[in-house]
């Protein structure tokens, strides 16, 4: 089992199916659409007007490969890109998540991708591309079965945006395109740690063993329980939900055992570059904010512990009071003003920082 990356066509791929990227009529377009028809002959079109009338965003539906090396295709429909809608990045999770699953369903061995969306449907690289390795390294984890999955890059500007959102996301590319899987999950929207994958019911020994690249979810299994988990502040969601959070964010450090505040930042949930300095006996936020600098400030603590709170969640006036007044700070003062601990702290970057 394992994701690869390379430059060609995907048309002259042999494997068990590759992905067409389809349109909701399943009738011949343009691009990767049309190269496939072209390839594969009117037999194609012949089996989907015989059989299927309309697909919708995010499904999936398979089709012999006829003239193609590919023995099937299975053919796919991203949503159209419209900014500021919500749901977008959860239907093209959709497409390669039902897509994988027809072909295990199917007994395949292998599938090819092409940059599902980034053609006529407008979405943009570096959300389609990022999103399609979380969802197929997601689906992978939870299969089970073998299945090699090739991610089929046009040009190659394409596999080095590729290999830019492999690196974001945690993984590195070999010479050869393969990459590892286990860290393609997207960062937590609020701590900017790694997310892992929810385990419901009664976990495998062989999960129990590895139990940092899972988190435990609970014993019953529900139809709309959340898929991702993040062991140091909590939060829960879908591969589409991570880059939908919103809000402004406070990340505080107590010395505990000098009960004080040391420092903090203000930042934009799912924005770990967007962080502002918060010192005691100021009241403002200030920028220049560096990584350097909370680092100074953790290493000066003889016991730090690290606080996350929404800020339109926070006790009103009880940052304030933190920040200029507030002479003892224990953790019962911090909950009750709604911060809750963290295991650690955020993971922020510097403004202009692409690491």
């Amino acid at each position: 089992m394992g994701i690869r990356l390379v430059v060609g066509d995907i048309t002259r791929l042999q494997v068990d199916a590759i992905v067409n990227a389809a349109n909701s009529q399943l009738a011949p377009g343009g691009g990767v659409d049309g190269a496939i028809h072209q390839a594969a002959g009117p037999g194609l079109f012949s089996e989907l007007k015989t059989h299927h009338t309309f697909l919708q965003p995010g499904e999936a539906i398979l089709t012999a490969g006829y003239r193609l090396p590919a023995k099937h295709v299975i053919h796919t429909v991203a949503p159209r890109w419209i900014p500021g809608l919500d749901n977008q990045t959860e239907i093209l999770s959709d497409c390669y998540r039902n897509s994988i699953r027809l072909a295990l369903e199917n007994d395949f061995g292998s599938i090819a991708f092409p940059a599902l969306g980034t053609g006529a449907f407008g979405i943009p690289k570096e959300i389609a591309m990022s999103t399609a390795l979380s969802a197929i390294a997601l689906q992978l984890q939870r299969s089970g079965p073998e299945l090699d999955v090739t991610i089929c890059c046009y040009t190659k500007d394409d596999y080095q945006l590729y290999v830019e959102a492999v690196s974001d996301l945690g993984g590195e590319v070999s010479e050869d395109g393969t990459l590892l899987m286990n860290q393609l999950l997207p960062k937590c929207p609020i701590c900017f740690h790694p997310l892992k994958r929810i385990v419901y019911g009664m976990a495998s020994p062989g999960m129990l063993e590895n139990q940092d690249n899972i988190y435990i979810g609970g014993c019953i299994v529900m139809g709309d329980d959340p898929d991702l988990g993040c062991k140091n502040c909590d939060w829960q969601g879908f591969i589409g939900d991570v880059e939908l959070v919103e809000g402004e964010w406070l990340a505080l450090v107590l010395d505990l055992e000098r009960q004080r505040f040391v420092a903090g930042a203000l930042y934009q949930a799912g924005q770990s570059e967007s962080a502002f300095m918060l010192k005691p006996g100021c009241p403002e936020f200030l920028p220049g904010f560096t990584t350097q600098w909370l680092d100074e400030q953790i290493a000066s603590c003889k016991e730090p512990t690290f606080w996350l709170g929404e800020r339109g969640e926070i006790m009103s006036g009880a940052l304030e009071e933190i920040l200029l007044r507030y002479p003892t700070l224990t953790e019962e003062v911090m909950e009750f003003a709604r911060f809750r601990p963290v295991a650690r702290q955020p993971i922020f970057r510097e403004r202009g920082s692409f690491q």
